[in-house]
């Protein structure tokens, strides 16, 4: 899977990004796909840890996508970030196949939590997400010197 199949405007309507859109298809071209230690010729495999997944139509055209993380150490999932088509929303019907999907997916792996960075929490508490106990914490030294 390489990035360069989601498109771009996907990646523009991500709000409050802190990456550009290039560096968005840079960050996953390099770890979407690791070295396979069994081939050395340069041949890569998929990155177990880094997972980029795409919602196509029928016409296997691309109308949204989801990237999350596995934790190791933790068992866990941070999904990063979602896009999906406003045309493909379907009233909400997208964070519910999301939902589903990524439900199914800790089932399957075994995972313990999932864990949804986003700047919208009621949106994600309709789905079964809850606030967590660890509150996500920032610091910036730009903002301390404009504040």
């Amino acid at each position: 899977m390489t990035p360069y199949l989601v498109p771009k405007y996907l990646v523009e309507q991500v709000r409050d990004r802190d990456y550009s859109v290039e560096n968005f298809y840079v960050y996953h071209y390099d770890v979407c796909t690791i070295q396979d230690p069994d081939n050395p010729s340069g041949n890569k495999k998929i990155n177990p840890l880094s997972h980029l997944y795409v919602l196509a139509d029928e016409e296997n055209i691309v109308q949204g996508f989801l990237w999350f993380s596995i934790v190791p150490l933790t068992q866990d999932i941070i999904i990063q970030t979602y896009s999906v088509d406003k045309d493909y929303w379907g009233a909400g019907a997208a964070v519910n196949k999301l939902a589903e999907f990524i439900k199914e997916f800790r089932r399957k792996g075994k995972f313990k939590k999932i864990y949804w960075i986003t700047t919208f929490p009621k949106h994600s508490e309709r789905h079964g997400f809850k606030k967590s106990k660890s509150i996500l914490m920032e610091y910036s030294e730009e903002e301390e010197e404009n504040g």
